[in-house]
């Protein structure tokens, strides 16, 4: 573990550069990357909060349903990585390099490991919860003003999750590190096998079993909308929530592709170090933090009923069109449902008075003659 921990200084000593000694096109880089990362933060964080916000107020309470509250719990994990990661990692690039100590490089570690877990966490639940309601609708119906108990534990467990997989570094199964110039992460390059093996493991655990569930609900979603009778009944429900689920799908390859470049370099960081160009890891560090202001944008931005309500919070002197905003949202997903069921319903019992009324003519020809 000595050897290993020399190596792993003399691999970040490698990748440390003082302003004079960066190339000028890194130099100007930095500044670039700082401005947008400001601008990012204040988004992130305004959009986060504004969520929170929306899916909080009694006022809105005609919005809120199960989804929401994880979406209001995943607002709250992607505005800390805004506030926290987004504001560390500009003031580092303004001044080419980490200026906030070990301390600050453990804090920032924590932070965004613990929150970008739960985040991916969220998502794979979010997949989950859309998936039980497209294959349980009697129950979606029968519940679809109800917040049980059960959707708090899962956002508890998703909190867990993430706490769990941040401060194993701190208890030394890993630690925290300087990654290139202007930000921290796990340490990637230290060459002992058990960093290695808990690198693997962090990766499998945390993003391709997350998003494998995202992409197996999607499929089963899929499936469920164009193989049920609803296709027969109401052809504009089912191109409605056929739309709902690309925007599903649509929401969370985007953030997983924000997180990909630096999950591949990470892992060439792990494999050779010495070939990796060093402006790679601000690059990717870059685009991973990006990701916490992609879902309010996504998840309520791209939904009519959610984007008019947030409009009338933000602007309530504007006027609101308010049947425009009846479309996208889970509860009128089963309300919309439920009209369907009752037409069926309504349907069959109309066939059953039919033939009952067929069965009795019959008896009354019988006994004429």
């Amino acid at each position: 573990m000595i050897v290993a921990n020399e190596t792993t200084s003399t691999i970040s000593s490698s990748l440390t550069f003082s302003a004079d000694e960066l190339p000028k096109a890194e130099y100007f880089m930095d500044y670039v990357l700082g401005i947008l990362m400001v601008l990012l933060t204040i988004i992130g964080v305004f959009a986060n909060t504004s969520v929170v916000v929306l899916f909080t107020l009694p006022s809105r309470k005609k919005v809120h349903s199960r989804v929401t509250n994880l979406l209001r719990s995943l607002a709250v994990s992607d505005g800390t990585m805004a506030l926290v990661g987004g504001t560390m990692y500009a003031v580092n690039c303004f001044y080419h390099k980490w200026v906030f100590g070990r301390e600050g490089c453990v804090f920032h570690g924590v932070i965004m490991f613990w929150c970008g877990v739960t985040s991916i966490a969220h998502l794979a639940a979010i997949a989950l919860e859309r998936w039980y309601t497209m294959t349980h609708i009697q129950w979606s119906v029968a519940n679809k003003y109800k917040v049980s108990k059960r959707v708090y534990l899962i956002i508890f467990f998703c909190w867990l999750f993430g706490f769990c997989w941040a401060i194993s570094p701190v208890a030394g199964l890993q630690r925290y590190t300087e990654e290139g110039r202007v930000s921290c992460s796990l340490d990637w390059f230290n060459p002992s096998p058990g960093y290695k093996a808990f690198n693997l493991t962090m990766l499998v655990t945390v993003f391709f079993i997350p998003g494998l569930i995202m992409l197996t609900t999607n499929i089963i979603i899929f499936k469920v909308v164009s193989g049920s009778t609803i296709k027969k009944k109401d052809k504009t429900l089912l191109a409605r929530e056929i739309e709902l689920a690309k925007k599903m799908v649509y929401s969370k390859v985007f953030y997983l592709l924000a997180w990909a470049p630096y999950g591949i370099v990470s892992v060439w960081a792990t494999v050779d170090w010495q070939t990796l160009p060093s402006y790679l890891l601000t690059l990717t560090g870059f685009f991973a933090k990006v990701s916490f202001t992609l879902n309010p944008l996504l998840y309520v931005g791209m939904n009519k009923k959610y984007r008019t309500e947030m409009c009338a919070m933000l602007f309530p002197w504007r006027p609101v069109d308010t049947p425009a905003a009846r479309e996208d949202t889970p509860t009128s997903y089963s309300m919309e449902i439920s009209k369907v069921s009752e037409d069926q319903a309504q349907s069959q019992g109309n066939h059953q008075i039919e033939e009952e009324t067929e069965e009795n003519e019959l008896g009354t020809c019988d006994q004429k003659e």
